[in-house]
């Protein structure tokens, strides 16, 4: 699965525009680009984790490491690359910890991925978080930026409520409750939506 562009994006963008005025200055601002695909789905996880409560730049010199130091990035040769050469790259002790947990899961359950792609969004989650390090934000960005999926709003990230507030609500910190009934009307291209309001406060393109 190379990175490819989600096949409904555009029509989520004529009924997000269609549907709330607000969402269409937005769109019209910063409508160019779309959500691309993350690609190979196991890949996609270890990111996640090397760059979760980092910067940008931290993690991406950290990936840097680990993409050259591994090679080819598949369970197996993670585990026999060793912790300690895994924190060689600039990981934490609870994110090799992490990686190592997420490449035995991996390994005893090889059809884990398929089986996700068959099942609904709350589903995809909660088996997600069952693998330790991954918590529900981590689940709702692969379930955005792997599996394309279209309607996720995820309520823990704080520039998806800072954006809603900013945009909508006139106030810097909404509550979980008032974001999802701004976005009631997004249903059911929410993801879109998520995408387009962290442009409005980012312009360069979100990726996770």
């Amino acid at each position: 699965m190379k990175n490819s562009e989600a096949v409904w994006w555009n029509e989520a963008k004529s009924y997000l525009m269609l549907n709330d005025p607000i969402m269409k200055k937005i769109i019209l601002k910063h409508g160019e680009g779309s959500l691309q695909s993350r690609g190979e789905p196991f890949i996609a996880l270890c990111r996640t984790i090397i760059g979760q409560q980092i910067s940008v730049k931290a993690a991406a010199s950290i990936w840097n490491k680990f993409q050259a130091g591994i090679k080819n990035i598949i369970p197996i040769n993670i585990i026999n690359f060793g912790n300690t050469n895994l924190r060689s790259f600039g990981l934490s002790n609870k994110k090799v910890e992490y990686i190592i947990s997420l490449s035995s899961f991996m390994i005893e359950n090889p059809s884990a991925i398929n089986s996700w792609k068959k099942m609904s969004d709350e589903k995809v989650i909660n088996e997600l978080c069952k693998i330790k390090g991954i918590g529900p934000w981590s689940a709702e960005m692969f379930l955005m930026f792997v599996f394309l999926r279209q309607d996720i709003l995820p309520l823990g990230d704080l520039g998806l409520r800072r954006s809603v507030g900013i945009n909508y609500l006139q106030k810097h910190d909404p509550t979980y409750e008032e974001v999802e009934q701004v976005a009631k009307k997004w249903k059911p291209y929410r993801t879109a939506a998520t995408w387009y309001l962290w442009r409005s406060i980012d312009p360069m393109p979100v990726s996770y």
